[in-house]
């Protein structure tokens, strides 16, 4: 996996502007993000965060107190940039539901192969017992938020189309745990490619727009 860049922030004096504050942190928050994925939660010291960034520590700590609350942080600003990342192209959806679904496939494949969420995966995973919080963040953000914007978008398509689906949360969910179980498993006895894994959503949704009266 290539080694995320951290940005290095040079402190100036006096008291800092909104904008050099706001600075600030985007460094702390890359450098320690990179950190964090590269070495670890154990073996990542705020000191070594503020000495690689030339800060003081009481510059750090003033801002996170305590380690796991700058893990928090970087949790927090990847989901919100991985979110704002997918939604990139939602202006481009029309009201076809097979079209938004195809969507939907194709985001829920691009995140499986993310390097970046692949990382974050694995480090809440080591440290899952400790910080639970931080994976039901990251499942509240990230599973959780598309679930329920296929299940508004079936919800809103049977209503136009008066079909009107009966269970369209639990078949949001089929439908994303079909795309990421089937990733799962091929996984884990052969590389598996994203164009493999979108040309699975796709078949997945061939099937689910053949069975829409079941939703």
């Amino acid at each position: 996996m290539p080694k995320p860049a951290a940005q290095t922030f040079a402190p100036r004096r006096g008291r800092p502007t909104a904008k050099q504050t706001a600075a600030i942190e985007k460094a702390i928050v890359d450098c320690a993000r990179a950190m964090f994925i590269e070495n670890g939660y154990d073996a990542t010291a705020m000191e070594t965060v503020a000495l690689k960034l030339g800060i003081s520590k009481g510059t750090l700590y003033t801002r996170y107190p305590s380690k796991e609350a700058l893990l928090s942080a970087v949790v927090k600003d990847s989901v919100e940039r991985w979110s704002a990342e997918a939604a990139e192209h939602d202006h481009e959806l029309t009201d076809d539901i097979g079209q938004r679904l195809r969507h939907h496939g194709h985001i829920i494949a691009g995140s499986l192969h993310n390097i970046e969420v692949q990382a974050f995966q694995r480090l809440l995973l080591a440290n899952g017992n400790r910080f639970p919080e931080l994976g039901s963040a990251m499942h509240r953000h990230g599973t959780q938020f598309i679930v329920d914007l296929i299940a508004r978008d079936m919800a809103e398509a049977g209503a136009r189309d008066g079909l009107r689906p009966q269970r369209p949360a639990e078949t949001a969910l089929t439908f994303v745990s079909a795309i990421t179980g089937w990733h799962m498993q091929q996984a884990s006895f052969r590389a598996v490619t994203r164009d493999e894994t979108e040309a699975f959503a796709e078949h997945l949704v061939t099937l689910f727009m053949a069975g829409r009266s079941a939703w």
